[in-house]
């Protein structure tokens, strides 16, 4: 008879020193964690991953990666300030969605207190407000950062003689933590338009500079656009014409004009939204009765470029679960209040509600009511994730390499 010989049983030791080889020879491989990182999600998460080692943090601070990950994540909505006529202070709305979120907003000071007027510009954690005529900078999510007040910005003399002129301040984005925005005064005539720039950096604002002067076309007359500018790419788009958008190129301040799209207007205030898209060029979500339009600017060498429609979404369709709504009355009450990064989601004011709509799904919920005594929702600000993420410094650079 033929002997057999049993294969003995590995033990546990044995068993877990073939697990951690296994995963050594995964997260070993930094093509593939690099993939694993991808695929966290959020900003958070990220930095957390970073911590482990060296090599994690070395990959996910990749400047290569990040652009990878910001095409695949874009920054998660934390919430919406509003603003009302009468109300005294801007509220914040929350919208975190997911405990991880919920814990960013949990740990942040939202409340920006009294006096608190226009929002002049959001993004990267931080909002520049007017408080009673001071221009605040405020960062909730470092709440131990407190507030930075914002020197007066210089305004060209000759601005005083002209037709009209209008202020803006926008945040450009930064690497480090220091507070840098710049201050935009467009300057009019008549039949022409252009722009007076300076930026701030370390508390004091640079030399001034002036783009090129632009025509503005014969069958338009230039509107105050306060908050209908978007910076983009190292572009500057000013949505402030009927049929056209004044464009300027900041690195070398020339300045252009773009049509907008077939059976497309600049009609009133809330009609047309513009959004940051993730490469080049920029979004504009166009209003029109029931429909919503969504077009992608895209950017050539010339700044002119061509538009590409993307999305069209009928409102009744979308906004059939909410039997409250009075379809006849509200062509003349539906507004975009404001419009996400990339064109992820719109935020649609109807009368005293703020309604939340996520663009490609369609889903679409209720987010918040002004109280009727406080008059209608005057100002809509999203809040969301900054934009890169900081990275720790391990022991100084003395942390093992695995």
């Amino acid at each position: 008879m033929e002997a057999h010989m049993e294969t003995p049983e590995p033990t546990s030791e044995a068993a877990e020193a073939a697990s951690a080889a296994t995963a050594a020879a995964v997260l070993g491989d930094d093509d593939l964690l690099r993939e694993i990182l991808l695929r966290l999600g959020l900003p958070t998460s990220l930095v957390c991953a970073a911590a482990v080692s060296m090599r994690w943090l070395r990959c996910a601070s990749d400047p290569a990666f990040l652009r990878r990950f910001r095409a695949r994540n874009l920054p998660r909505l934390l919430g919406v300030y509003v603003r009302t006529p009468d109300a005294q202070r801007l509220r914040f709305v929350p919208l975190a969605r997911g405990p991880e979120l919920a814990a960013v907003v949990r740990r942040g000071s939202f409340d920006l207190g009294e006096g608190t007027g226009s929002v002049w510009d959001c993004r990267n954690g931080r909002l520049l407000a007017d408080v009673d005529g001071r221009n605040v900078v405020y960062s909730p999510l470092h709440p131990e950062r407190g507030t930075d007040i914002l020197p007066e910005p210089p305004i060209p003399a000759e601005a005083y003689t002209l037709l009209f002129y209008f202020s803006d301040f926008l945040f450009y984005e930064n690497r480090d933590d220091s507070v840098s925005c710049t201050s935009v005064t467009v300057m009019c005539t008549e039949r022409q338009a252009w722009v007076h720039l300076s930026d701030l950096q370390a508390g004091v604002w640079g030399e001034g500079r002036y783009s090129g002067t632009i025509d503005i076309p014969v069958q338009g007359s230039l509107r105050v656009c306060e908050h209908h500018a978007l910076l983009a790419n190292r572009k500057l788009y000013m949505m402030c014409l009927p049929h056209h958008i004044i464009g300027f190129d900041l690195p070398s301040m020339s300045s252009f004009c773009i049509e907008l799209p077939d059976k497309v207007q600049y009609e009133y205030l809330e009609s047309i939204g513009l959004s940051c898209a993730e490469r080049s060029g920029f979004f504009l979500i166009h209003l029109k009765g029931f429909q919503i339009s969504v077009w992608l600017h895209m950017t050539d060498r010339s700044s002119i470029g061509t538009w590409k429609l993307i999305d069209t979404i009928c409102l009744q369709q979308v906004f059939s679960h909410f039997v409250e709504l009075t379809w006849d009355s509200l062509p003349h009450v539906i507004r975009v209040a404001a419009v996400g990064e990339n064109a992820e989601f719109v935020l649609l004011r109807i009368q005293h509600k703020l309604f939340y709509m996520h663009i490609s799904s369609r889903a679409v919920e209720e987010v918040y009511e002004a109280s009727p005594a406080h008059g209608s929702l005057y100002g809509v600000y999203p809040f969301t994730m900054p934009w890169p993420p900081t990275f720790p410094a391990l022991n100084g650079g003395a942390d093992h390499d695995q």
